[in-house]
């Protein structure tokens, strides 16, 4: 189980042992064997906040990036520039950063119009291409305010301009009225 797990996920472990009994007579020994997993916290679809250290080690992505897919890696994109980047079991466990907000935080949001960006401005990557990413910059209100009078319209960019149509429901990040102690602390801090 452990091979598999280290396989197919972002984790560490410590392996130990602990002699029960020894029997010199006929020269056994009874193990109690201890293996303890740890899983990176981190899943799909997380707003993340990178540490400094790291993101300037890798570049310069972010600091806020989506987590777009969880392997032996984590896999980033940073939705203003396109550029993405794997951060592997070692330099994750190195800086262990968390998700600032997950799944349970999203908001649904109605697409109001679509247009294309000038991908001449992107580096676009090869694991852009092959997660099919877009950037478009994309008007947005939220589900419960569509349709009225003061339905307040927000214009972000996004990476799935290849997924969206006009009039969809999607789930985004309500940054405007989250709580992001992280990220009041890294503000404060640099």
């Amino acid at each position: 189980m452990v091979d598999f797990v280290q396989n197919n996920f972002v984790c560490k472990f410590t392996k130990s042992s602990q002699l029960v009994t020894h029997d010199p007579r006929n020269n056994s020994h009874h193990y109690k064997h201890t293996t303890i997993l740890e899983l990176a916290p981190i899943c799909r679809d997380d707003l993340v906040l990178l540490p400094p250290k790291c993101a300037k080690e890798i570049g310069g992505i972010g600091p806020i990036v989506l987590v777009y897919k969880v392997t032996t890696s984590v896999h980033i994109v940073d939705i203003h520039t396109m550029r993405t980047h794997e951060i592997d079991q070692t330099k994750y466990w190195r800086y262990t950063f968390l998700a600032c907000a997950g799944r349970e935080r999203l908001t649904e949001f109605v697409v109001l119009n679509l247009e294309d960006l000038d991908q001449a401005d992107f580096s676009v990557s090869r694991a852009t291409i092959k997660q099919k990413m877009k950037m478009v910059q994309v008007e947005v209100c939220r589900k419960e305010e569509y349709g009225t009078i003061d339905c307040q319209v927000f214009i972000v960019q996004t990476h799935l301009g290849e997924h969206l149509n006009f009039f969809d429901t999607v789930l985004g990040y309500d940054i405007l009225n989250m709580q992001l102690g992280a990220l009041d602390d890294y503000v404060n801090t640099h």
